[in-house]
């Protein structure tokens, strides 16, 4: 039997072992003759929404079909798991029964699909559930909003953003930070690094579990520890919908399902606890081999469940923007205040005006945060130092001393899609060719960059193959295919430094590539850096950045002395992304460091256009320079094509 996810993940060079199941059911009919209507058994166990319910899927290319969930206890019969039919024959029978103790009957164990049941079963009487009504009374659920926290370079469980689902009370006054929220996530081993965690969530190596928990404490998690900006996505759903999805939470709330990575994530499980609330939601089946988090919330959005949609910065957002108000004596004075709030009474402070002293106290408190936060410098001094700048700030009563937090033009699920396919015709030294890439996931610098992280790329999956025109050697024409390159991972973070903000730009990339040089093999490499990236300003004009990496280059290849060269070197280069302009040019060079003895080095130049939203027109130049002592070899490639995405 050939699975799906593991032709996917094969794709990425990763080996996933997944259980299989042949799918065995018993195709009776069995007629209850309590009710006053016949209910065929057999069909209603096949029905999408009772499938829904018990979360079946299929896992194979032949369309066999089993649960998700691993739990025994979500289900009644010993074949619950892989015959949706016989699970419901069992519980028809228990669901049926009455005057039960309080919290004894089935209906109280799984509520949801008792309740989607009983439509077809009128004469069953409701059973006392007070564990269950106390604990829905807690949540005190009337809305659905789906939250998403956009993606953070710094974790491999967030690269790609997250989402979870906030249960909304009826009283809109109240604070929602009060609210519970409902998230999926892998129950990971708290000693494992994050080498250990990214195989794992890829492998399958940890259960995936539902969780409800405050939401203040996922809000401090994503917007203030992780700086990350979330969006709120307010469903549509009725009532009705909103409780069944509650009870169903209360199902699956304590038993475990499988977690990858790229398919059966985050995303993808909410998308399924939606599909068990509600007959008019059927989301989650679109995503066979990959769930990327903002693909799901596209999905919700192009079936027209989503009512509205709120912006909530994060904390590193707004003290870049409030900073960005402040003059150069203003930012030295927040600077040295969040260090040593003493300075308040130095004379030149109080020289200031009311309002540029309110500025600069807000500023500081902010810092003073991100010191706290992202350096992870926790103390008692660091907590009077903001009980003092807090304190000092109570003491001014202007308020609104900056302008309001500007909201981004376009949000995160208006980018371009994250599947990518292009097309290019180019020569390299003599030979014309023609280039096809296929990429999986999911962005990088010279993408379109409307609804992503500035300064950041995370490509996983990207193969080009490469069909050459060939004019050398007998001076005949051959044509020939190959493997131009494989970037099994690709992530660079260029966040740009500041004077309050420092972050450090780094580089990991892993995969085959050969150098433009005349009959080039395929190499394997691995590249990792790290350097500083900023902002370059000119006039007030912002002009993108201007970024310098140290790097480190491991290839391996017997086309290599010793079937290896370890080289270190630096790269500089600027980068501008605008909507319709997207430029990136950079020199790199890189001396051999241990193996094969020689140096190479690159100039890169690539130009894109936008023509659409999933569209770009896209130029790319590169000159290569390699030098084995007193020899030297050099390459040059250009090449013109397009990039669409879907």
């Amino acid at each position: 039997m050939i699975n799906t996810r593991s032709m996917f993940i094969f794709f990425v060079f990763i080996t996933v072992t997944l259980p299989f199941r042949v799918f065995a059911s018993s195709h009776h009919e069995i007629y209850v003759q309590e009710t006053h209507v016949d209910v065929n058994t057999t069909e209603l166990g096949w029905h999408k929404q009772w499938l829904h319910l018990l979360h079946y899927r299929s896992h194979s290319i032949l369309g066999d079909m089993e649960s998700e969930n691993d739990t025994a206890s979500f289900f009644v019969h010993k074949n619950g798991k892989t015959d949706p039919v016989a699970e419901l024959n069992a519980e028809i029978d228990l669901f049926s029964l009455s005057n039960l103790e309080d919290n004894a009957s089935l209906q109280c164990r799984f509520p949801a699909r008792y309740q989607w049941l009983k439509s077809y079963f009128s004469d069953w009487v409701d059973q006392p559930c007070s564990e269950l009504h106390e604990w829905k009374k807690e949540l005190d659920a009337h809305y659905l909003t789906l939250i998403f926290p956009a993606s953070y370079l710094n974790s491999p469980s967030s690269m790609y953003g997250h989402t979870l689902i906030r249960l909304d009370r009826k009283d809109e006054e109240k604070s929602k930070l009060l609210s519970y929220s409902v998230n999926f996530a892998a129950n990971a081993d708290t000693t494992d690094n994050e080498l250990v965690f990214s195989y794992k969530g890829l492998a399958g190596g940890y259960p995936g579990v539902v969780s409800v928990l405050p939401y203040y404490a996922k809000v401090n998690e994503y917007s203030h520890l992780e700086h990350r900006d979330v969006w709120e996505y307010r469903l549509n759903l009725t009532a009705q919908e909103v409780d069944q999805f509650i009870n169903h939470i209360w199902e699956t709330k304590e038993t475990e399902f499988d977690y990858f990575f790229f398919d059966e994530n985050c995303s993808y499980r909410l998308l399924a606890l939606l599909d068990a609330a509600s007959e008019r939601i059927d989301t989650a089946k679109d995503f066979s081999l990959k769930a990327m988090p903002i693909d799901t919330i596209r999905s919700l959005l192009d079936t027209n469940k989503v009512e509205s949609v709120e912006y909530r910065p994060s904390s590193a957002v707004v003290l870049n923007q409030q900073q960005a108000q402040l003059n150069t004596v203003q930012k030295k004075w927040a600077k040295a205040l969040a260090l040593d709030p003493s300075v308040i009474t130095q004379q030149e402070f109080q020289q200031l005006t009311e309002i540029e002293q309110a500025q600069v106290l807000e500023v500081s408190i902010s810092y003073l945060r991100y010191l706290v936060i992202k350096k992870k410098q926790r103390s008692p001094e660091n907590r009077q130092r903001s009980l003092a700048l807090l304190s000092a700030r109570s003491r001014i009563s202007l308020q609104g001393v900056f302008e309001p937090t500007q909201q981004p033009i376009i949000r995160d699920d208006q980018g371009h899609l994250t599947q990518r396919t292009s097309f290019y015709i180019g020569q390299q030294n003599s030979n014309e060719f023609v280039d096809m890439n296929v990429r999986i996931a999911y962005h990088e610098l010279m993408d379109l960059p409307d609804g992503f992280i500035k300064g950041g790329q995370i490509e996983m999956g990207s193969l080009v193959l490469r069909a050459i025109n060939d004019t050398q050697g007998s001076g005949s024409d051959h044509s020939k295919l190959q493997l131009q390159a494989f970037n099994i991972i690709n992530i660079l973070s260029l966040g740009a430094r500041d004077y309050f903000q420092q972050p450090v730009s780094w580089r990991v990339k892993l995969g085959f590539d050969r150098f433009i040089l005349e009959g080039s093999d395929l190499f394997a490499h691995l590249d990792v850096a790290g350097g500083y990236s900023y902002e370059a300003i000119w006039q007030n004009y912002k002009l993108g950045q201007v970024y310098g990496l140290l790097e480190a280059r491991l290839k391996t290849s017997g086309q290599f002395q010793y079937d290896y060269q370890l080289s270190a070197g630096t790269q500089l280069g600027w980068l501008y992304q605008g909507s319709d302009w997207q430029i990136n040019t950079y020199a790199s060079y890189f001396p051999s460091v241990a193996g094969a003895e020689f140096d190479y080095q690159d100039v890169s130049l690539a130009f894109g256009r936008k023509l659409d939203t999933n569209l770009q027109l896209r130029l790319e130049a590169v000159k290569q320079v390699v030098q084995d002592g007193s020899d030297s070899d050099d390459g040059d490639s250009v090449k013109l094509g397009i990039n669409w995405y879907f």
